[in-house]
């Protein structure tokens, strides 16, 4: 009897101990499952007290449980003080001065090919144009076929096509060409036919958007690009009209001394067709890899509206006649901050993209 209580009084003095030395939860719980357990040191030996004498056990049984309730009192107390602790902790790091100026906030801005885009929606606001937009995945139909390019004409060889597959068959798994001939558009310019269809004359849209070809990237070409188409349909319409209205949009954005040039061109929904260049600004005309060593960088083709596409728009050919173009924004935007090469756009250099958030 003496052994045991010396022992319960042992074990209370070294928990107690071992209490006040804890500095984290994990050591107060560790001490709790050491004592308090099911296997626990003081639980094992107050299951000795069935081998007391029966006069003794009710004294000694009494001193084992007040021990057990001061260690299990102790130990909460314990794990309040360090709770309490942490979360003073936690809230002095976690402070904050009111009084101190406020962290700079990175602001969000326009992409500089579609400041461009912008700046030219502007432009001809002005002329009278409102955006007409249509969509990224089209058909031959509307592609190819309405705008006098027929499936064995020469010209498609012009467009490297991506077309747009079925899912795989059950039993190979290998896609298949979309039935119907869908295709990520190669140019804007099948919206002229969407425009045609869906407006009254006279009409004056430009239709901004995404394009898309297979073809090889270098510093001047893209797989995806940009493009804004420009239409106007209307009784009086000629190439005149044409040749000045893009001469002042050049003016309008690269300044009254820019130099242009039109030179005869080819495309199937036009006749007669050109294509108008813009004087490089890269590298001054001297020639470089952005303009392909001419010092000239064509920046749109256009010509008057074909009548096999007046025809497919709605439009009766000797009572209509009009004119379109179409641009390259990446390109335009090239040459007005002098880049030398059109991958720099689509990639994730943010030292690029912020050179151009001044005044915007």
């Amino acid at each position: 009897m003496i052994n045991l209580r010396n022992q319960l009084e042992a074990i209370e003095r070294s928990s107690q101990e071992r209490l006040t030395a804890a500095a984290s939860e994990e050591e107060v719980e560790a001490l709790r499952h050491e004592l308090l357990g099911r296997s626990g040191e003081l639980t094992l030996l107050m299951r000795q007290l069935g081998s007391v004498p029966a006069e003794d056990r009710p004294a000694l049984g009494q001193q084992a449980n007040e021990i057990r309730n001061r260690l299990t009192s102790a130990i909460g107390e314990r794990l309040t003080a360090l709770r309490s602790h942490g979360l003073e902790e936690r809230l002095a790091a976690e402070a904050i001065d009111m009084s101190a100026p406020g962290r700079p906030m990175r602001v969000g801005h326009l992409h500089p090919v579609l400041t461009t885009i912008r700046d030219l929606r502007e432009i001809f606001h002005a002329y009278g144009f409102e955006v007409f937009e249509g969509p990224e995945i089209e058909t031959e139909e509307y592609n190819f076929e309405l705008l006098n390019i027929p499936p064995d004409h020469p010209a498609r060889d012009l467009w490297d096509t991506l077309y747009v597959a079925e899912p795989g068959s059950v039993e190979t798994g290998a896609p298949k060409p979309a039935s119907d001939g869908t295709i990520l558009r190669t140019h804007t310019s099948p919206t002229q036919i969407r425009a045609m269809r869906a407006l009254d004359p006279p009409i004056r849209v430009l239709t901004p958007g995404r394009c898309f070809r297979y073809e090889a990237v270098d510093a001047s070409h893209g797989f995806e690009f940009f493009q804004v188409e420009g239409l106007v349909i209307d009784r009086d319409t000629s190439l005149a009209d044409l040749k000045g209205m893009l001469e002042e949009v050049a003016r309008a954005l690269y300044g009254r001394d820019v130099a242009t040039r039109f030179r005869p061109g080819y495309y199937p929904f036009t006749e007669p067709s050109v294509a108008f260049d813009i004087g490089c600004l890269v590298c001054g005309g001297e020639g470089c890899p952005a303009c392909k060593r001419t010092g000239w960088m064509t920046i749109l083709g256009a010509g008057m509206v074909h009548p096999e596409v007046l025809r497919a728009g709605g439009y009766n050919p000797e009572e209509f006649q009009g004119y379109a173009f179409g641009m390259g924004p990446d390109r335009m935007t090239m040459l007005r901050h002098a880049i030398g090469d059109i991958r720099l756009f689509f990639g994730a250099d943010l030292r690029f993209v912020t050179q151009f958030t001044e005044g915007r």
